[in-house]
């Protein structure tokens, strides 16, 4: 009888960790994550329910795109202030349907024609923003692949979990470099979102309302011609990327924007929110436009796949112990193979196909760069394949924690780089502004068409705490990046750290981290989780489940025994 009442609170036990564990799992995916809010998007507001008044979103770039057509379908209109003019003549908003270059070039983004990555989370959003996204992809000579990112760590591939898919219905991702991804979801957003427009210019101040200290009022617009106008606002989203137009605005004489935290009695000046350090990147991107002839020539030299369906092709990132170099192959459209060879601290500059096949052979590697690649590279100089070559030094790492800021208007958020811009080696920049956007989808839903009680009178319809709960949900969303890759970073010595930190800072991330990879290039389902945090579909407190870590400890038997 005791050994059955034994099972019987073991069995009890099982269940209740087993309910806790799931309802823990399904909290930090609803919190960590924006998957959840994808269904919701693209859900267009009746006229009579749309919110008073105009959203203003100031920058036109993916962030401020995606921002845009969130919010076309809660707002009654939507300005765009873009102070590019390429970006804002109606006649650059097309794309050449033959080939992977593009009209308008920004002179604003130095990486606009280096490969971006868009992970998984972006495909599934963007297709419900836009029904008609991966018709449109093709149209504009590019392609819907799968999210295979044929990640390599110091030469040891990670494979993506294709054993918990099947074949139709992998996660898909695009291949388009910012040049061709950019101008693609400008169309989209303006043929579908009529009541969007951009007004040329930019803005250089925020004014406040005169019946609350807490609401912008409107933003005012520098034109090109010098002439200033007022635009009225009900919400105002900073997409200025690294110009951060919003931190400035905000420390104008209209505001007393200050920081505060519960260890601190006195605020401290908005400037405080800024955080900073650099890794020291850099890179050369080229691209070779592959003519039709060269299609058989090139399968005969063992390329891994269908050149017609291929995306990504091969992605070495370094060890910090024995490299500093990465390299990113895929394609860019239908026939543009593209190369983008570079690192931390990195200082050579490729000019010729001789530069890239040095670059590769000197990485560090266990296993060494395939063949096909370097036979590739034979073939392109043999053809005599041209391409431009373009070396782009990245800016340092910026982060304003607006979450912990207080009198921050409630009308204001900021979206994108322009709150944290991360290394762009790790090509998350734009899915992260994607999240952004999906969480002010999921918080403008909630919002009522005019003024209630939680605005305390004023004449704007969005709630009094709007910008603090944005900035808290981006944080726990979003703003963990700041620490996972700057830990990352401070493992080469040649990064200049933060303010208050030392190159050791985050070791123990670091060593996680690293014995994390180690595993994964051993254990498929590790890897599997891996990938999927990479891509956005599964918090990345899953990197530390109970699994992982009893995985992880079993790995180190063999060496505590001297085995």
């Amino acid at each position: 009888m005791a050994i059955f009442a034994l099972v019987f609170i073991f069995l009890g036990l099982v269940f209740v960790c087993n309910v806790i564990s799931t309802n823990m799992r399904k909290y930090l995916r609803a919190t960590l994550t924006a998957l959840d809010d994808i269904p919701a998007l693209g859900v267009l507001r009746s006229k009579d329910l749309k919110i008073s008044g105009t959203a203003v979103v100031c920058g036109g770039s993916i962030a401020g795109l995606l921002s845009a057509r969130v919010c076309a379908d809660h707002f009654e209109s939507v300005v765009m202030v873009e102070p590019e003019e390429s970006v804002t003549r109606p006649d650059d908003h097309h794309h050449d349907e033959k080939s992977s270059s593009v009209v308008q070039q920004r002179s604003r983004v130095p990486q606009y024609t280096s490969y971006h990555g868009y992970q998984a989370f972006m495909t599934l959003a963007v297709r419900k923003l836009f029904p008609n996204f991966d018709h449109e992809v093709v149209k504009a000579g590019a392609r819907v692949v799968s999210a295979d990112h044929k990640f390599h760590v110091a030469g040891v591939r990670l494979e993506a979990p294709w054993h918990q898919y099947t074949a139709n219905n992998f996660p898909t991702t695009t291949s388009l470099s910012r040049d061709g991804f950019e101008p693609l979801i400008r169309r989209l957003v303006l043929a579908t979102c009529p009541n969007v427009k951009y007004v040329p210019g930019a803005v250089i101040a925020l004014v406040r309302s005169e019946s609350s200290a807490d609401v912008i009022d409107s933003v005012r617009v520098r034109s090109r011609e010098s002439e200033e106008s007022n635009v009225t606002a009900t919400l105002v989203i900073d997409c200025t990327g690294p110009a951060r137009g919003g931190f400035r605005w905000l420390q104008g004489p209209s505001f007393t924007s200050t920081i505060r935290t519960e260890q601190q009695v006195s605020p401290l000046p908005l400037e405080a929110l800024k955080h900073t350090y650099d890794p020291k990147m850099a890179y050369t991107t080229c691209a070779f436009d592959v003519p039709p002839a060269l299609m058989s020539p090139i399968k005969a030299l063992g390329f891994p796949e269908d050149f017609a369906t291929a995306g990504l092709l091969y992605i070495n990132m370094a060890d910090p112990s024995t490299d500093s170099r990465n390299v990113i192959i895929g394609m860019k459209g239908e026939s543009s193979v593209q190369f983008v060879c570079g690192g931390w601290d990195v200082r050579e500059r490729m000019t010729s196909i001789d530069d890239i096949k040095k670059f590769l052979s000197e990485m560090v590697v266990l296993r060494p760069v395939p063949d096909w690649i370097f036979r590739l590279l034979e073939l392109f100089e043999q053809e005599q394949v041209p391409s431009p070559y373009v070396y782009a030094r990245c800016p340092p790492t910026v982060y304003i924690k607006y979450h912990l800021a207080r009198n921050i208007p409630s009308n204001f958020i900021a979206i994108g780089d322009s709150v944290l811009n991360i290394n762009p080696v790790r090509g998350q920049g734009c899915t992260k502004a994607c999240v952004e956007a999906v969480t002010l989808n999921s918080l403008l839903i909630k919002c009522p068409a005019t003024p209630t009680g939680n605005t305390k009178g004023t004449e704007n319809p969005l709630p009094l705490d709007f910008s603090r709960n944005f900035f808290d949900l981006q944080a726990k969303r979003t703003g963990g990046l700041w620490d996972t890759y700057k830990s990352q970073d401070y493992a080469w010595k040649t990064t200049t750290p933060a303010k208050g930190d030392s190159l050791d800072t985050g070791a123990w991330k670091r060593a996680y981290g690293k014995a994390l990879l180690r595993l994964a290039t051993k254990d498929r389902d590790v890897s599997a989780v891996f990938w999927h945090v990479v891509n956005w579909l599964t918090p990345p407190t899953e990197l530390f489940s109970p699994i992982i870590i009893l995985k992880l400890a079993w790995m180190q038997v063999p060496g505590c025994f001297g085995l």
